[in-house]
């Protein structure tokens, strides 16, 4: 099956996400999240970024789009390495910061 021209674009720009560092990575992934549920996979598909950074941003921007999706993938990155992802997962779940 092809990919679209639109999801082509949105692979680039969720490929560019994955390899961007702060502050830069909060603003693609928030470019994208104001695009709607079809940035979803791009998104989702950067949370794999080695930089905790891009990980945060992509949870943040996932859960503005679509709380309940959140709220699941958020659950993975509670035991997160960097303080920030878990920090991050917690808020969305509304638990205490894991150490």
């Amino acid at each position: 099956m092809e990919k679209t021209l639109s999801e082509m674009k949105y692979a680039a720009e969720g490929e560019a996400l994955k390899k961007s560092a702060w502050p830069r990575c909060d603003q693609l992934a928030s470019d994208l999240a104001k695009r709607g549920p079809d940035a979803l996979p791009a998104l989702q598909d950067a949370l794999s970024s080695r930089t905790h950074h891009v990980r945060s941003a992509c949870l943040r921007s996932i859960k503005s789009i679509n709380e309940d999706l959140a709220k699941a993938l958020a659950e993975k990155f509670l035991k997160d390495r960097a303080y920030e992802v878990r920090e991050t997962a917690a808020v969305i779940l509304g638990v205490e910061i894991p150490n």
